[in-house]
């Protein structure tokens, strides 16, 4: 049985709204969010021109279809002429030790170039660009370019990206991750939501925080639907992703209940040290669900998706 890999109240949200007219491009579609993407118009619509970029082209596999992923070719991006950018294409910050700092920055420059350009296309009117959580600290400033290239990056594409935005004409929403979850996770193990389920199933949780650690969590499916729904609605905006506010202590309990009841939580003494609080407000998120009158998964709803996700196939 193939799983479920996003929700169908989701897939729905776009169906409403897509039709055989919209011509979608896909940038960064390899990764968490692009092969989220895929599923998720692959679910709301039986046809349409879709085309996928990636950095390193391959078939990609999702449930039952296959997705052809392809290469940057400017030219085959023009003929394509996009009416609908979803652009999922960035270096994540572990990349950062990896490539070292200049070269990392170069990369993503070059990424960020492509989807400017991009937009600057007759064909487009409507686009999403996911930012992230980091490009919002500290508030009054951009990020340290040398501490927080990633944050800095990211705050100079969602500036740039409305400027461009704004004299075409065209609905952009930006959208700012702070946690998330999903079925179609890369790297589980380097996110607390999906390395802790994948503890859990092992029968033993390690949290090796002291200190208290809260986060907001909202599904990935869920994000990338509302925010589509709100470019091809027309509507520009910045939405912060939220969700219910919950501890990592609280958040182990709640994936041991549903994943493995009895596996065993340990946890550092408190050190005293001051609270790790990454999150927004969950004012934006709550604000475009109402509007779209939409239900969000819950918590649990999420542990049971990404779980579903993570540990099929596992005995």
């Amino acid at each position: 049985m193939s799983v479920v890999r996003v929700r169908p109240q989701a897939a729905r949200l776009l169906g409403e709204r897509l039709d055989v007219e919209t011509r979608v491009l896909v940038l960064g579609a390899g990764g968490w969010f692009g092969s989220t993407a895929l599923a998720l118009l692959g679910d709301a619509r039986a046809s349409g021109p879709l085309l996928a970029l990636t950095g390193r082209p391959r078939t990609l596999e999702l449930a039952s279809r296959s997705w052809v992923l392809e290469g940057w070719d400017w030219e085959q991006v023009e003929r394509f002429a996009p009416s609908l950018v979803v652009n999922c294409a960035f270096l994540t910050r572990e990349r950062v030790a990896e490539l070292g700092h200049d070269r990392y920055l170069a990369e993503n420059l070059l990424l960020s170039s492509r989807f400017l350009r991009v937009l600057t296309l007759p064909s487009v009117r409507g686009a999403l660009t996911v930012s992230s959580g980091a490009a919002a600290l500290p508030h009054a400033a951009p990020p340290d370019v040398e501490l927080n290239p990633y944050g800095y990056l990211k705050w100079c594409e969602e500036i740039l990206a409305a400027e461009v935005a704004a004299a075409r004409s065209v609905a952009l929403v930006v959208c700012r991750t702070w946690s998330v979850s999903g079925s179609l996770v890369t790297r589980p193990h380097d996110y607390a939501f999906s390395d802790l389920i994948l503890q859990a199933s092992a029968g033993r949780v390690e949290i090796r925080a002291a200190h208290e650690v809260w986060r907001r969590y909202v599904g990935a499916d869920d994000l990338l639907a509302v925010s589509l729904a709100d470019a091809l609605d027309g509507v520009s905006h910045r939405v912060e992703s939220g969700g219910q506010l919950v501890e990592l202590g609280e958040l182990a309990r709640a994936v041991v209940e549903r994943v493995r009841p009895g596996s065993a939580i340990e946890r550092p003494a408190p050190d005293g040290s001051d609270a790790d609080r990454y999150h927004s407000d969950n004012r934006s998120w709550s604000e475009r669900c109402a509007r779209l009158g939409y239900v969000p998964a819950t918590l649990e709803e999420q542990i049971d998706a990404t779980a579903a996700g993570l540990l099929a196939g596992v005995a």
